[in-house]
Order: structure tokens, then C-alpha cells, then sequence
């Protein structure tokens, strides 16, 4: 549990609203410590907000019985007006911090906010501690004085040039290339020359109120709901803000956090901070690990190596000492890699943190037919030597073996790479990337040219053999006369990469794309921000394998606790049903319900080949099965039990016409069988008593949090069975401290060490992304230019195409020289001053 780490902690003892310390306050001489519905000065934990008080003054019991169905908490009736307890002069506090918090409660309740007026520190030599700190109300002091600020010579309407073209100079004006950012404007709190404050002074070590005036020059505000939108009143209970954190880290987003956190206190009219807060706090945790995101990301590493030691990570760094490049993956996944090692994707097309380093997963498919990480890279670029590190680090974490089909997009770059470290790797690229360009590039030919859409398609997914898209491709060329198509040329020059007909015989299962990967990395895409740390990013990637693991789970349950539906009573389809996975079934009794729709025939002059067509007269296509009863072998010229490792409807067919009862074990592969399923190891030990233990620290947490809520939830009910539990957990809280102490706690069950990371890492600098810069710097134009622009696009359409002089485009309004050249820079002056020759009309 990662995520529960503090990043980011608030300061304990500076914010009163964030710490844990008792309030001990020296009880009235008036004897009012309590009254009716006053303000009790007592220890409390509350933060801020007072318990819900009752008409005789005292807290009500709410019974979670009688919250059940209701989302509202109970409140204090309207009817019923609670004058809150003031301070007084003499009134003793333990800490300054309480007496601030005392002042600013009885302001919440009256209807103003505080703030700190003046602090007072020791003279002594030596000593510079707090002896005397005033609170003053948020309307006190005068008003400032509205000084009339002269207009800047950057103002818009000072360089209207254009007669009527105000929307052209209503931008930020460039002075030397440099950006004048804009002024923020913020809202001001109305001063009234307001005299209530509270002033506190250290008194043989106790805080003790010197001058309170309670009078205000100003009304109060007129609800409470209001009042709580004061500075002072604005705070995030901790509590709240490790919700909040952690709601934060699975990139909820902030209209929908503070619904939840609403939903929890009541309403969000009952919480002490507004949406802005919240989003202030959001971008305090994305930038809290700026300075050291690289090492605390190498720490998040060696702590996840220290619960796991099969866990691997490599990085790459520059002469600079700065990583370029992050690999790793876990132990489960080097064991699971052995059986799925198969088919694999490789795809860079997602880039989601700061750095805009684009991120690699590796993924492969499982005998559920779900998606798996096979490994995860960060890197700087998309080039040659980028990749084959990656490749290789790849190979080192899986023992050197190589996978037997890789699928990629059309990157030439990392085609190299895979050509280079894996020689034996059957390569294909995406079919869905070479179609979706083929469309930009003959989009227009195929609305022109009738009948080669159709053509261009069938020439690419009917024919079963090489020779025969070789010949399908050729005739549609011919017969539409696009021999000299440069992308078609293209196409045709890379065939072997992409063409479904080169890959009949490989393992690529029910796919022809890497929308594996791109699926995987939408699923990133919700869970990180764009400007996210790396540490941040990585961490998702334990929450990633959860998902994971527990959609295997559930697949897994399926398919022991459920009966598989059938479609038929054939005895082969009964045999699928028990081997294979769930999801693997689905796609084999797709291929039994096809069965229905196919004619068979004998092959004349033979007994082991068989013709097969659909029962339609327009289906042309005619598939053989050819049959070997000795061997119990079976071969169809759609060549899909390579491609998919399941039998296809057309063997299937003939399996029903032959009456064979049984399966061969040869094509019923194992890795699409429930036994492939690698159950995760080496996270329950035994001990001396048959206990189980989980082994790591997470997992140990885990399951000592879902205990402790089921006990929570059952001992809060009553008094006698809470004061029993709460005695408990201090008791048990004493003894566990007590063996940490004395050493006696296992090794394997000590609190983890952070390892710490001795060398600063530096981060990485921002990764260039591929193709042209989409934010390419324009070339800035002369007022002449820009005035010239401004004025033909004012000019009607059907006048645009004659050639006009200058004179009547143009018409500027009388500048002097002195204003023009401030707005541009020095090394446009000599331009500006030579343009004044031209014979330009003044309005």
C-alpha cells in the first residue's frame, strides 16, 4: 500500500487544526464553563467544529441506527441560537495555538474571521521566543487609499492601428521576446477600522489574556455557511486530507472529491474548505517530490525488491548523473512470462508525466484472454539504441528467453531494434495503423474510383496464402490503373510486415492489432495526471497488478464454481468445455455454432480431403480440410488453429461429419487450459502455532486492517463493549511496542526499513516528442505586416483576388514614432524607421 506513504505532511504543531494535541484550559472564575449552549473550553480532539449541541446544552447520542437512510448529520435547530462563550480578560491557555484556535471558534460563531495582528518576541540576549501575540478581527485597520496607477504603455487601445481591428492588438504585447505576464487581480476583505481583538501574553509559562474587546465596527455575517468562506475558518481536517490524498492518487478529480468528502460530513455546506483548497492541495502533492522524484522513485523500487526480491528494475543515466531511462517489472511476471512468452505487443504511443517520457508497457495475453503486463519502461526517445536497451534490460529480467511473436506499429526505428536483439522473433506490425493511413492517403480514390475499396479490402483479407495476395494486389493495381501510386508503392514495399497473408502460420490470437496495449495504456490514462512525477506514475503500477490479479480471480472462480452452457451434445464440445478457460470456450462454441452454416463435400478422387463452403450462393470462397485418421492430424487452408491455437468450424465440421468423439491432445494447447494459471507464491507462511502469516509488510497490513474494521463496526454499538476494545487496543499497543524494543520481533515480521538512496539522482529533462513541434514559435510581423493582414481579411471574398495597391489596403490612424517603437523592440526599429517612406494614407 504505497499510496498510504506520507508525502506531504502538515507541520504538527504550527496549524492547531492539524494537530492531535488536548486543549487544557483553566475553568471560568464566572463560572460559566458551561452554559447553555456555550463553548465548553475542554480537551477535545474536534478540529474546529464544535459537537452538535442540544437545546440543555449537552451533545447528542446519535444512534448509527437512526442515520441509516438519512444523509444529513444532525444539526443544532435554527430555532434555537447558541451564544458562544467569550473570552475574557485573565482567561488562561496551555499554548498560544489554543488560544488562537479558542479566539477564532468564538469568532466562527459571532460571524467574522481573525487573523494575527502583531507578535511580540524576548529581548533578552539569548532568548527570541514568543512572549505576547495579538488576534484582531479580519475588518480591523483602515482602508487603503485607491491609488489612481498610470496607464501602461503596454495598454491595447494605446495601439489600436487598424481602424475597427481592436481584436488584433488585444493581445499581450512582446517586448524583446519577453512575455509581461498579466497583473492577478484578488478579491480585498473591506476594512472598517474594526477595534475587537483578543491579546495573549506568557505568564510564568502559561499563555494569559491581557486586553479583549469584543465591540465591531461592522455587521456580522449573516449565516454561518457564510462565515466558514473566512481565511481563518478555512482548514483541512488531517483526516480529510489523508481521504483526500489518497482519493488524489487515483487521479479522482476535484468536483467529484469534494462530492465524497460532502457525502461524509453531510453535505458540502458542512465542510471547512471550498473546492479551491482542495485543488491548492492537489498541486502541492504533484509538485512535493519535484526536487528528488528520481531517488524517492529508486526507493519506491528497492522497497518493493526488499518485500520481493524476484522484483527487477535497471535505469540508464547520462554523463550528467541524470536517469534517461526506467525498466522493471515484478517476480510474478518473470514467472508468468515463461508460459505467455508466445505472443507479446510492444507500443510508445502514450507519454503521461512531466517529462513527456513516453511510456512502454510490454503486455501478452493469458489463458483468460486477458491483457498482462509483461514488463514497463519509461524512456527519453524513440530511437534505435532507446529501444534495443530496452529490449535487452528486458531480456536479463526474463533469463535471456527471447518471445516467439512480437506485434508493433509501424516504427522503423524500433523495427531495427527487434531485428538486432531478436534475430529469431517473428515480427508483424499493427494492421489497424497501416489501414487508418492507407485511408488519409486513398481516402479520395476510394470515393472516385468505383470498386477499389472493394478491391483494396478483399485483395488484403481473402486471400489465405502469400501467391495469393501477391496476385490479388497486382490485379487490383492493374485493373485501376494505380501503378504509379506512390503509397500503394509504399505498401506494397513492406508487405511482409503487415500483410495478414505473411502471418498464417504464426501465434498471434484473436488480433491482428495492438489495441492490447493501447487499451492498457487508456487504463493509465484515468489513473495519472499529465503532471504527474515519475514517482507517482510508478506507483500506480502495484494498483495495476491488483486489477489484474483480480480479474484473474474472478475468470479463475468461473470457471471452478460455474458449468460452462453448451450449445450442442456433440462429445468434443462437452471435452472443450472442461479443458479450456472460460473465455477460450466462448470463442470454440462460436466456432461449433458456425458449423451449422457449412456444406460439406468429399473431395473427388480422395477419402481425406474434404470441400467446405457456407450455405449462401454468393460465398465463393471454398476451404480444404485435409485429413490424416493415423496420425488424428487435421489441416485447413485457413490456417486459424495457428493464428488462434483453437480449432476452426471448418475441422470442426468435418470432426461431426467423421463422428469423432474425442479431441486430439494435439490441439488442445495448454496454455489456453486452467492449469496455466500461475497462482501467486510466497505471500503465506506457516508458523510454530499452523497460523498463516502473510510475508510482506503490505499484505500483513491488509489483513490486520479488514480484521480490525469488522471489530471496530461491532464494538462501537454499545459503551461497555467500546471502553472493552479501546483498553484492548492501548494494552496490545503497549506490548507491540514493547517487543519492537526489545528486539525479539522475527526478522520477517520487523517494520520494513526504507533503504536510502545515497545519490541524489537528477531528473530527467523533457523528452522530445516525435514529428514536427506542435508549438512552433511564429515568426512575429512588422506593424506594417500585421496591419496589411488585418485589412485583407476585412476585404469581401469576391475582391480578394485582384491585385489592390497598398494605398487603398491600408488605413492607419496617426502614431508618433515614440509609441511605435516602444511597442516593438530595438532591432525592429530600423525596420519600422525605413517603412515610414512608404506612401501610406492617414486617415
Amino acid at each position: 500500500m504505497a499510496h498510504l506513504t506520507h508525502d506531504i505532511e502538515f507541520p504538527p504543531l504550527q496549524d492547531p487544526i492539524r494537530r492531535r494535541a488536548s486543549r487544557i484550559l483553566h475553568p471560568s472564575p464566572l463560572g460559566c464553563s458551561v452554559g447553555a449552549g456555550g463553548f465548553v473550553a475542554s480537551s477535545s480532539n474536534q478540529q474546529f467544529n464544535n459537537p452538535p449541541v442540544g437545546i440543555n446544552g449537552h451533545a447528542e447520542d446519535v444512534d448509527m441506527e437512526d442515520l441509516e437512510g438519512d444523509s444529513s448529520m444532525p444539526a443544532s435547530e435554527e430555532g434555537t441560537p447558541t451564544v458562544p462563550l467569550a473570552p475574557y480578560a485573565g482567561m488562561v491557555f496551555n499554548m498560544v495555538d489554543e488560544a488562537q484556535e479558542f479566539y477564532n471558534d468564538y469568532a466562527k460563531k459571532l460571524g467574522f474571521g481573525t487573523r494575527i495582528g502583531c507578535s511580540k518576541k524576548s529581548q533578552k540576549k539569548g532568548c527570541d521566543h514568543l512572549i505576547r501575540r495579538e488576534f484582531e478581527c479580519a475588518h480591523a485597520r483602515k482602508e487603503k487609499e485607491n491609488v489612481q496607477e498610470t496607464q501602461s504603455i503596454d495598454d491595447p487601445e494605446l495601439f489600436d492601428a487598424v481602424d475597427g481591428g481592436g481584436e488584433a492588438c488585444n493581445k499581450e504585447p512582446d517586448f524583446s521576446g519577453k512575455k509581461v505576464a498579466a497583473k492577478r487581480s484578488r478579491n480585498k476583505v473591506n476594512r472598517h477600522e474594526c477595534k475587537a481583538r483578543m491579546a495573549v501574553g506568557l505568564r510564568s509559562g502559561k499563555w494569559e489574556v491581557t486586553v479583549f474587546h469584543e465591540e465591531h465596527t461592522h455587521a456580522m455575517m449573516s449565516t454561518e455557511r457564510r462565515t466558514r468562506f473566512y481565511r481563518s475558518h478555512r482548514r483541512v481536517p488531517y483526516e480529510d486530507y489523508m481521504f483526500l490524498k489518497t482519493l488524489h492518487n487515483r487521479n479522482i478529480p476535484t468536483s467529484l472529491i469534494m462530492a465524497t468528502l460532502g457525502d461524509l460530513h453531510g453535505s458540502v455546506g458542512n465542510l471547512t474548505y471550498t473546492d479551491k483548497d482542495v485543488a491548492n492541495i492537489r498541486t502541492m502533492l504533484r509538485k512535493g517530490v519535484t526536487e528528488k522524484d528520481m531517488s524517492k522513485t529508486i526507493e519506491y523500487f528497492q522497497k518493493l525488491q526488499a518485500e520481493n526480491p524476484q522484483f527487477y528494475y535497471d535505469l540508464k543515466k547520462d554523463e550528467n548523473d541524470a536517469v534517461r531511462a526506467i525498466f522493471w517489472v515484478d517476480g510474478r511476471t518473470r514467472e508468468v512470462y515463461k508460459k505467455f512468452k508466445d505472443c507479446v505487443f510492444f507500443d510508445t504511443t502514450f507519454c503521461t508525466n512531466r517529462y513527456d517520457m513516453p511510456f512502454a508497457p510490454i503486455v501478452g495475453i493469458n489463458n483468460h484472454l486477458q491483457t498482462i503486463m509483461l514488463g514497463c519502461a519509461l524512456l527519453p526517445d524513440e530511437k534505435i539504441d532507446t529501444f534495443k536497451w530496452v529490449f535487452e534490460t528486458w531480456m536479463k529480467a526474463m533469463h535471456d528467453e527471447h518471445p516467439t511473436c512480437i506485434m508493433t506499429d509501424q516504427d522503423a526505428a524500433m523495427a531495427t531494434a527487434i531485428d538486432e536483439v531478436f534475430p529469431d522473433t517473428v515480427h508483424r506490425c499493427c494492421l489497424w495503423h497501416v489501414l487508418r493511413i492507407a485511408r488519409e492517403k486513398l481516402g479520395r480514390l476510394f470515393i472516385t474510383r468505383e470498386g477499389f475499396e472493394g478491391d483494396f479490402f478483399y485483395s488484403i483479407y481473402g486471400a489465405d496464402t502469400v501467391e495469393e495476395f501477391e496476385m490479388l494486389w497486382q490485379h487490383m493495381v492493374l485493373k485501376h490503373e494505380l501503378r504509379e501510386n506512390e503509397h500503394l508503392l509504399r505498401m506494397w514495399g513492406c508487405r511482409d510486415t503487415w500483410a495478414p497473408a505473411y502471418f498464417k502460420k504464426n501465434f498471434f490470437p484473436f488480433t491482428g492489432t495492438t489495441g492490447r496495449s493501447e487499451g492498457l495504456n487508456s487504463f493509465f490514462k484515468k489513473l495519472v495526471h499529465p503532471q504527474d512525477s515519475v514517482w507517482q506514475f510508478v506507483k500506480q503500477y502495484e494498483y495495476i497488478q491488483e486489477t489484474r490479479l483480480d480479474r484473474e480471480d474472478n475468470a479463475g472462480f468461473i470457471d471452478e464454481g460455474t458449468t460452462a452452457p453448451v450449445w450442442s451434445r456433440y462429445k468434443i464440445e462437452e471435452q472443450a468445455s472442461k479443458f479450456y478457460t472460460r473465455a477460450v470456450f466462448i470463442k470454440f462454441k462460436e466456432m461449433m455454432e458456425l458449423t451449422s452454416a457449412l456444406i460439406i463435400n468429399p473431395c473427388v478422387g480422395t477419402d481425406n480431403q474434404f470441400e467446405l463452403r457456407r450455405n449462401d450462393p454468393r460465398a465463393k470462397k471454398v476451404r480444404i480440410v485435409l485429413v490424416s485418421p493415423q496420425e488424428h492430424s487435421y489441416e485447413c487452408t485457413c490456417n486459424r488453429f495457428h493464428m488462434n491455437g483453437v480449432l476452426c468450424h471448418h475441422i470442426l465440421k468435418v470432426m461431426i461429419h467423421t463422428n469423432v468423439q474425442e479431441i486430439p491432445d494435439t490441439y488442445l494447447i495448454h496454455r489456453w487450459s486452467e492449469e496455466a494459471t500461475i497462482c501467486q507464491g510466497g505471500t503465506k507462511s506457516l508458523v510454530s502455532n499452523g497460523s498463516i502469516v502473510p510475508e510482506t509488510n503490505t499484505l500483513r497490513y491488509n489483513a490486520l486492517c479488514r480484521k480490525m474494521a469488522g471489530l471496530e463496526s461491532r464494538a462501537c454499538f454499545g459503551p461497555e463493549t467500546y471502553k472493552l476494545v479501546d483498553g484492548w487496543v492501548d494494552e496490545v499497543d503497549r506490548l507491540v511496542e514493547k517487543l519492537r524494543l526489545s528486539g525479539s520481533v522475527p526478522e520477517s515480521e520487523a517494520p520494513e526499513e526504507v533503504v536510502e538512496v545515497t545519490n541524489n539522482l537528477m531528473n530527467p529533462p523533457k523528452s522530445a516528442k516525435k514529428g514536427r513541434p506542435k508549438d512552433k514559435e511564429k515568426r512575429k510581423k512588422p506593424l506594417l505586416e500585421h496591419q496589411q493582414d488585418q485589412a485583407k481579411k476585412k476585404q469581401p471574398r469576391n475582391s480578394r483576388t485582384r491585385k489592390t495597391s497598398t494605398h487603398a489596403l491600408i488605413v492607419v490612424r496617426s502614431h508618433t514614432s515614440r509609441d511605435i517603437a516602444r511597442f516593438y523592440s530595438s532591432k525592429n526599429r530600423c525596420k519600422l524607421n525605413r517603412r515610414k517612406g512608404l506612401g501610406v494614407r492617414q486617415s
